[in-house]
């Protein structure tokens, strides 16, 4: 009898990574800020969809420009 390997890929959710990583970031304000469907992107974080490259390095850019408006902030 022939045994059949079974490979199992398991593949990063990496939007979901992020916003589990920074909870004070929320996704449906995320997904208005860039003029992304609220649902799909909750669908990224939950990994129900998957997200193209494209789509991954537009949320990336999103992120990091908000991370340098945060770093322009003063309180004095």
């Amino acid at each position: 009898m022939e045994k059949h390997a079974t490979k199992f890929t398991l593949e990063r959710n990496r939007i979901g990574e992020l916003f589990n990583a920074f909870p004070e970031l929320n996704v449906r304000q995320v997904a208005r800020a860039m003029g992304i469907n609220e649902t799909l992107m909750q669908q990224y974080v939950n990994g129900a969809k998957k997200p193209t490259y494209e789509r991954r390095m537009e949320i990336e850019r999103y992120i990091h420009k908000l991370g340098r408006r945060l770093t322009e902030v003063t309180l004095e």
